[in-house]
């Protein structure tokens, strides 16, 4: 039995596996007994902490995913998915190629200024509270004007290992700086880091919304189906400073001036 099980078996019991039901239907299960444990501890807002239990192949992935899928209608079954190791654990990260002949341009007096063209990289990390796939219209419409993102998971977020709804600010530099590596050395260009949805970030203020760091607070869940969702969130902040983007004309926008910059 794996670590997960409430169930043992003693001595004298007999013990039943699906091998005879497999030789004789052809039949056999689509996730192994592991991941099986995980999409339920995941899903019942309870936290996986060890980086080697850490959900990796699609079809597991998309298993957890499910309910936020239905809420964002997207059908994840031809995404990828990677955990990238870090101090923390595992960060999970959906990852969206640009699609071929895709061109995001901004315009300028009347004139396209710049494409992407594939060359250009986003990291996008997933607001506190939420999760890769609550981004992943925005970012499969950024693929498919050319650029390659990259969608995090903060850590105890998602399918990212940690404790449920908790974020540290070591915690984000560190899933930040893994998730820009990974970005860097898959598409060979160095990426920019693009924060979506709520642009405020209270918790990284002085006053009153500091004190609250040291105690979670309840979190109103946007997909009650959802039990990736933290049900309490303790976020540190470390998002703050990153630039914000509404849409895929602000994105490439940032992307020409990081480009003029550099």
């Amino acid at each position: 039995m794996n670590i997960y099980s409430g169930q043992w078996v003693t001595a004298g019991e007999t013990v039943v596996d699906s091998t005879r039901l497999t030789e004789a239907t052809g039949w056999a299960p689509t996730l192994t007994a592991r991941e099986s444990a995980a999409v339920m501890i995941l899903l019942q807002g309870k936290p996986v902490l060890r980086r080697e239990d850490a959900l990796e192949r699609r079809i597991a992935c998309e298993a957890a995913l499910e309910p936020a899928s239905e809420f964002v209608g997207v059908d994840g079954r031809g995404l990828e998915h990677v955990q990238i190791p870090a101090a923390t654990g595992a960060v999970h990260a959906e990852i969206h190629a640009a699609r071929s002949g895709g061109a995001a341009t901004v315009e300028s007096g009347g004139s396209a200024t710049v494409e992407s063209g594939g060359s250009a990289t986003v990291v996008l990390p997933a607001p506190p509270g939420l999760h890769a796939r609550y981004l992943t219209p925005f970012a499969a419409e950024l693929a498919e004007n050319g650029f390659d993102v990259v969608v995090v998971d903060l850590p105890g977020h998602g399918l990212s290992t940690g404790r449920r709804g908790r974020a540290t600010v070591a915690g984000v530099n560190d899933a930040l700086a893994v998730a820009l590596g990974y970005a860097r050395i898959r598409f060979g260009v160095t990426p920019l880091v693009v924060r979506v949805g709520d642009a405020t970030e209270r918790e990284s203020r002085p006053g009153r919304w500091r004190s609250r760091v040291a105690r979670s607070r309840t979190h109103a869940s946007v997909n009650p189906a959802d039990g990736l969702l933290p049900r309490r969130l303790r976020y540190e902040g470390g998002l703050g400073h990153i630039p914000h983007a509404h849409s895929v004309r602000d994105v490439v926008a940032l992307t020409r001036a990081d480009r003029v910059d550099s």
